[in-house]
């Protein structure tokens, strides 16, 4: 038996902890709703607060009731919630851990705040592109928006029925947009048809891309063409580049891109698997696999907002080994986030286990993919697509001149 003065002082610490754990559970249910429900890990605190009243009040009930099969049953109970919570906070201290090594700096306050996952913005959809989440209708409640319209309407807009025959997200999954006279005809009914910027299109790559983007892609997909496609509008917006690749493509590249190499607005580097030294020959650098650690003393003086497009991301994956370069990859994130470099890895999906992918995404801000002929990428749950265009334009023009050069 407990003497009367322990007994008081249990009394309160017991009180205490009562009324400090009802508290603790309100206001981390309040944190939930007040972050848009933005996570279950403030939730899990308000849990966590639930197991902490019961480990100061059960052992109370096991002493003052002396039946063996009630203390049993207290101490499994406490045994298997404190292995539960504790792992809980094992698996945050792991995520928590993760965040500081592979998310910039400056988004660690929007990641702890959303509860370690980033907000995502609502932006409606529409079968022509156009945002209207910006339309004046939609803000006052007089349409639901294109989808939700459509969806349920007797008489279809011709340009939704067309996507959804297609299965596709919207017109500019679609190859013949910019030639499709259905789409020209019924574009001129859309109430947004004058708004500049509401159309799915954002024209500034480095800001789009900035700070980090994986873009993901499959064997039979135009991925070349996207890279010589940002590589022609970072050049035109001024920023210098550094693209990363292998051979045959490193060739590839360097016949597209030879003007902005000879102008000092661009810089190779190849990966080598069979060189021993690092060398540099006609403006390419070339780096041997074993001293892949060097690339981080050949971009270490890069000016600020300079971009670096990895391109052989897979390729190092399958013949170095996913940790090495997951490893490697996640230096290469922190320092690019560190010197305010632009980062745009590319990665093979379909080559990968999605346990691999998934991982490989967390070390990147934005997710895009090749869709036909444009770039879609998303950022925070919103879609912005970049068209092949300059580039298309730029090899229409070397073979203009190439013909008058020949005539």
């Amino acid at each position: 038996m407990l003497t009367p003065d322990i007994t008081l002082i249990y009394i309160i610490f017991i009180s205490v902890s009562l009324s400090a754990g009802i508290a603790a559970i309100y206001f981390w249910v309040k944190v939930y709703y007040e972050t848009k429900k933005g996570s279950i890990a403030w939730l899990l605190l308000a849990l966590t607060a639930i197991f902490l009243i019961t480990t100061s009040i059960f052992p109370s009930v096991a002493v003052s009731v002396p039946d063996p099969t009630v203390s049993e049953t207290i101490l499994i109970y406490l045994g298997f919630w404190s292995a539960v919570y504790t792992s809980i906070f094992a698996a945050a201290g792991f995520m928590m851990y993760t965040a500081f090594r592979t998310i910039p700096r400056e988004k660690l306050g929007d990641f702890l705040l959303e509860g370690m996952v980033f907000q995502k913005n609502e932006i409606l959809k529409s079968a022509c592109a156009k945002k209207c989440s910006l339309c004046e209708k939609h803000e006052s409640e007089e349409c639901p928006g294109c989808v939700t319209k459509n969806k349920h309407a007797e008489e279809r807009c011709l340009i939704y029925e067309c996507v959804v025959d297609k299965g596709m997200t919207s017109c500019m999954d679609c190859d013949v947009m910019d030639t499709c006279s259905r789409y020209e005809r019924e574009i001129e009914k859309c109430p947004m048809n004058d708004r500049v910027g509401a159309f799915a299109e954002f024209e500034q790559t480095a800001k789009l891309f900035r700070r980090s983007t994986l873009l993901e892609y499959t064997p039979h997909m135009r991925y070349e063409d996207a890279v010589i496609e940002i590589c022609l509008r970072l050049y035109g917006e001024m920023v210098n580049t550094v693209l990363v690749s292998t051979q045959p493509r490193t060739a590839l590249y360097r016949e597209k891109l030879a003007d902005l190499i000879d102008v000092g607005a661009m810089k190779f580097i190849e990966i080598s698997p069979t060189g021993k030294t690092v060398s540099e020959d006609s403006g390419i650098v070339r780096l041997p696999v074993s001293e892949l650690d060097k690339f981080f003393d050949l971009t270490s003086k890069l000016p600020k907002d300079c971009a670096i497009i990895f391109e052989p991301l897979t390729h190092l994956i399958v013949s170095e080994g996913e940790v090495e370069i997951y490893d490697f990859v996640s230096r290469m994130a922190e320092r690019a986030s560190v010197s305010e470099l632009l980062l745009i890895g590319l990665l093979n999906k379909p080559a990968h286990d999605e346990k691999t992918v998934s991982r490989f995404e967390g070390l990147f801000l934005n997710i895009a993919d090749v869709v036909q002929s444009r770039i879609r990428i998303v950022k925070g749950g919103r879609e912005e697509y970049v068209r092949f265009y300059v580039g298309e334009k730029f090899y229409m023009e070397q073979t203009e001149e190439s013909q008058r050069a020949m005539q």
